[in-house]
């Protein structure tokens, strides 16, 4: 009578030592897939640098945000320099009307009111030229927005490695015979069906990744060294109308002489604002302010770029590509390789500081020229 105890206490026994042994199974297979870099994520094994990709993602989209913010807050400056060029341009013209009626002036009083009104434009110009602090923002306002937009390109161009690194390691794990088996041993000690990464997690993050790679436009363009070492590119005006031009953007506009400019279809007229530049020398020259409907460099165009055309007597001076140009883009030299990398992101679209519409505005009248 014994006997069948005995046999129902070493089957009891045997059920009981299952479990332990399948965990047992479990976690050996777990160990030996982490020992080649693996660890459980949903129903795979995957490589940790999945989760760096998540997380460069997250940084991407909170960049380009920045980005987005950057571009509003030089958007909202250019409108303020604009705005006093505007104001500049009317006393100007306020100030000429009335030098014209002064000598027409009939009594002593309608004298001295014109006289009066002059001086008040008068201080009112000088005011203007000696603030520079709409300048001094448009330009850090500038300069920030540029060193963002690299900063962005930069880091989706580094996530987009990490994700073909990421390909490429998975290929040799894929033909080892140890992952393979220690993954069958887990499933057979689970009951379930895990399989190798790379995740379907991954993949969406890669369609994200590519979502964001789609808002920037890049290109490297070929620069030769001309005249001063300065660096030379090839700029068509108009879409048809190539020169050669250096790159200054120590200037704030595009600058021509007058029989390039007449060469791209620019004809200043008498009544197109004056501007005055300093050349290398301190010499200030006068322009004249005109507008191109489109300039492009390489693949990228810019739509209505403010131009100062130099006088016919300057005709040796060369054309100088400024920064009424460059500040719709992420640019910068690369010396070594004579290469002009530029990009252009687009930033959600996001409405103006105070709801306004903004327009692209022509910069201030008075300009480095080198």
């Amino acid at each position: 009578m014994a006997f069948p105890c005995r046999l129902s206490m070493i089957g009891v026994l045997g059920t009981l030592l299952l479990p332990a042994f399948a965990a047992a199974d479990e976690k050996t297979a777990e160990e030996a897939l982490k020992g080649k870099g693996l660890r459980r994520s949903g129903a795979a094994f995957v490589l940790s640098a999945e989760a760096e990709v998540g997380k460069r993602l997250r940084d991407a989209e909170a960049l380009k945000k920045k980005v987005g913010t950057a571009q509003r807050d030089l958007g909202f400056w250019q409108q303020k320099v604009e705005e006093k060029l505007n104001l500049r341009l009317m006393s100007l013209q306020r100030r000429r009307e009335l030098s014209a009626q002064l000598p027409l002036a009939r009594t002593v009083d309608a004298h001295n009111r014109i006289v009066s009104a002059i001086n008040e434009l008068s201080d009112r110009l000088a005011l203007l030229e000696q603030s520079k602090q709409e300048e001094a923002s448009l330009k850090a306002a500038q300069g920030a927005a540029n060193q963002l937009g690299e900063q962005y390109v930069e880091h989706l161009l580094q996530t987009r490695k990490l994700c073909e690194k990421l390909h490429a390691d998975y290929k040799p794990l894929e033909a080892d015979a140890q992952v393979a088996q220690a993954i069958d041993e887990y499933n057979q000690a689970t009951g379930k069906t895990f399989k190798l990464g790379p995740s379907p997690g991954l993949a969406g993050n890669e369609r994200r990744l590519q979502k964001l790679e789609e808002s920037v436009l890049s290109e490297s363009i070929d620069l030769r060294q001309g005249a001063g070492r300065l660096w030379t590119v090839s700029v068509v005006f108009n879409g048809q109308h190539p020169v050669d031009m250096a790159i200054d953007t120590g200037a704030s506009v595009v600058v021509l002489p007058w029989k390039a400019a007449q060469a791209v279809g620019l004809h200043p007229k008498p009544q197109d604002a004056k501007m005055y530049l300093q050349t290398a020398d301190g010499t200030v020259v006068e322009g004249r302010r005109v507008v191109a409907d489109l300039v492009r460099v390489g693949k990228f165009t810019a739509k209505k770029v403010e131009c100062a055309v130099l006088p016919e007597q300057l005709p040796n001076a060369a054309p100088l590509l400024g920064l009424s140009y460059f500040k719709h883009f992420t640019y910068k030299i690369d010396t070594a390789n004579s290469k002009l990398v530029m990009s252009k992101v687009q930033a959600d679209d996001q409405p103006a500081p105070g709801g306004r519409t903004r327009k692209k505005p022509p910069a201030v009248p008075k300009k480095s020229l080198r």
